[in-house]
């Protein structure tokens, strides 16, 4: 899951020749309220990520440890090594993030508190991946334990592939696929988005359609809108319509999310979101987080 660029600044750390650390700190508090059922309130760290990375001539490498509230532990998000054939062509394995998708999967490069209803993208998996990187177009693929599933064995392989252009200054589209087999059907994906950025300004449209997404014949189809404007230095806020129209849910979703930059690196952002299910009920999100990177 990448976006244009990250919204939030990061500085590595360097500890050694070549090695170097970030990562950031979440502190967030939500309030839900969902049509017939009593609110939910939270208070927790939403994610605590450090993040090592190695680069050297043509060796570069990079494990992520995650914790959270909600876990309650340590895990491995990421693991993998990476080897450059070449200045356009390189190779990875190990334990990596998806290609597929605009929004990212760490909140430190989201430009809104929560991701849309229809990011509905693979998260990590174990693999071997390529990529080759032109001055204006490229081409990635993956073959991994489970593009979905993650499983950690090979019964049931998963493909990713997608291509992407940058034709002019600002402008960045990807057009990618995701599939994982399985015993009954294969579950799939086509996501395609596309993001401008000029000044302050940046736009971006996102399209998926999911095919046998959960059961053999469950089908649909993902929208998503986004516009994030910098007001000042310190002030920016993004606006965002998603809908989600699916054999399992029919969704539409506004959000308007201010962000407030205290610093380099510390942001506090907010959120108030709707969501309106088909046939009845809604649902109001009213959030904030306290973001640290380091």
């Amino acid at each position: 899951m990448a976006a244009v660029a990250s919204v939030t600044a990061q500085a590595e750390i360097e500890l050694a020749e070549g090695l170097s650390l970030q990562g950031f700190l979440d502190v967030s508090a939500s309030s839900s309220d969902v049509a017939g059922k009593d609110t939910k309130s939270t208070a927790e760290i939403g994610e605590f990520e450090v993040d090592l990375l190695y680069g050297g001539d043509s060796i570069n490498a990079q494990v992520d440890l995650n914790y959270t509230d909600t876990s309650g532990g340590v895990d491995l998000e990421q693991a993998f090594v990476g080897f450059s054939v070449s200045d356009q062509f390189s190779l990875k394995a190990g334990k990596f993030l998806s290609c597929i998708g605009f929004e990212t999967f760490d909140v430190d490069g989201l430009y809104q508190y929560s991701a849309a209803a229809s990011t509905v993208y693979p998260g990590h998996h174990t693999g071997l991946a390529g990529v080759y990187s032109g001055e204006t177009f490229g081409v990635y693929g993956s073959v991994v334990d489970g593009t979905w599933s993650a499983d950690g064995d090979t019964d049931d392989l998963g493909y990713e592939v997608q291509v992407f252009t940058s034709p002019a200054e600002g402008l960045t589209i990807k057009l990618g696929y995701a599939t994982e087999s399985g015993d009954a059907y294969d579950k799939s994906m086509v996501n395609l988005w596309a993001a401008y950025s000029v000044d302050a300004l940046t736009v971006a449209a996102e399209y998926s359609s999911l095919e046998d997404f959960g059961a053999n014949g469950s089908d649909g189809d993902a929208y998503m809108l986004m516009g994030n404007y910098a007001f000042t230095d310190t002030f920016n806020a993004t606006l965002r319509f998603a809908h989600v129209d699916a054999d399992w849910a029919e969704i539409d979703e506004f959000t308007i999310s201010p962000r407030f930059v205290i610093s380099d690196s510390v942001s506090v952002i907010t959120e108030y979101r709707n969501r309106d299910f088909a046939g009845g009920g809604d649902e109001d999100l009213l959030a904030a987080r306290v973001l640290y990177t380091f």
